[in-house]
């Protein structure tokens, strides 16, 4: 089978390559997925460019550790080099291992999260049935291989995390991101309101009924001053933010008293500004999030809870996204560079057909 293995981090992309492997057979309690199609998003680029790996040196628990790890018992440690990148997608069981209901799985379709060692960007997957949820029937394949990450990180930070309810503001930033603008249809959903900070002229006419309920243009308008004219001089309760840098300042800038703001990531590179006292002075908090993590935390009841809610959701269409083009594995890099070219309209997939 053809695979995409990873064997050094570069921010040029030198270390991927497409090679031959063995078929992978299911072990014990384990299954095979024959892919269809996979994603690429930014959180794959955090392994290729070895930017998770320097995230997770600094934590405190891996002080002086040779492997380090990303959680303090040490159960889930970083990936070493070969491995197969890929976070999510789309395909059929083909296989199962001992101990696995075969009759439940056998020839289903099924959304896939993966991840390193063994991620998705390989023609067959080794899984646990924890790791696959059935897709609906009525949902391409090109909207199944984005089913899980992007929908649950909007889905848990809005809904189970922060807990935005009916009425309330979340600011976002990032808003013509994936996430953004699903937690947007979220809200339009559940009714809470949005507004969307994005960036260039043309950015809130391309696909206006995606983005907020409020769209502020940061280039060209105060980011500021446009939160507290439509918060009626309040401000926001909850922030949303993917970006850090002095983007993030002003976000928290424009929380009302008691806000609350939450970290899932850091295009604008590993630090933000923070001036302290917008804390302080209004009692908020910025928190963090990380999707692994919170997941494995969970009870089964909430994981249940939560993939039900998610499957939902997703049956109705609301998770629908853009697609802006589909790559063949053999192409794996020229589709990694594709996901980083600034002001695409839609999401970058890999087709295995």
């Amino acid at each position: 089978m053809k695979t995409v293995t990873l064997n050094h981090v570069s921010d040029d992309l030198s270390g991927l390559q497409v090679v031959d492997a063995p078929e992978p057979e299911p072990g014990p309690g384990m299954l095979r997925v024959r892919m269809t199609k996979a994603a690429v998003h930014p959180s794959d680029l955090n392994y290729i460019r070895g930017e998770y790996r320097e995230a997770i040196e600094r934590l405190i628990w891996n002080l002086g550790e040779e492997r380090p790890s990303f959680d303090v018992e040490r159960s889930k440690l970083h990936p070493q080099l070969p491995c197969i990148p890929g976070g999510e997608g789309v395909g059929v069981v083909d296989a199962c291992g001992a101990d696995v209901n075969s009759t439940q799985w056998l020839g289903k379709r099924v959304a896939l999260f993966a991840g390193p060692p063994s991620g998705t960007w390989q023609e067959y997957v080794i899984a646990a049935p924890a790791q696959l949820s059935p897709v609906p029937e009525a949902l391409p394949d090109e909207q199944a291989a984005l089913m899980m990450l992007n929908p649950l990180t909007a889905l848990i930070a809005t809904r189970h995390v922060l807990g935005v309810e009916e009425g309330q503001w979340l600011l976002m930033s990032a808003g013509a991101s994936a996430v953004s603008k699903l937690a947007a249809a979220i809200g339009r959903h559940y009714g809470f309101r949005t507004i969307s900070l994005v960036r260039g002229e043309k950015m809130p006419d391309q696909f206006p009924e995606q983005l907020g309920d409020v769209v502020i243009n940061t280039e060209s308008q105060d980011l500021r001053e446009e939160v507290k004219r439509v918060t009626g001089g309040r401000g926001v309760e909850f922030a949303l933010d993917c970006v850090g840098g002095s983007v993030a300042e002003q976000m928290i800038a424009s929380l009302t008293d008691g806000g609350r703001m939450l970290l899932y990531g850091t295009l604008a590179g590993p630090s933000m500004q923070l001036f302290s006292r917008d804390l302080m002075m209004t009692n908020a908090t910025v928190g963090g999030f990380y999707l692994p993590g919170w997941l494995a935390a969970q009870t089964p009841a909430k994981l249940g809870e939560v993939m039900g809610e998610l499957g939902r959701l997703s049956a109705s269409g609301m998770f629908n996204v853009s697609i802006a083009a589909q790559f063949p594995l053999a192409d794996a890099v020229a589709a990694v560079r594709a996901s980083q070219q600034s002001g695409r309209s839609g999401k970058i997939l890999l087709d295995f057909d």
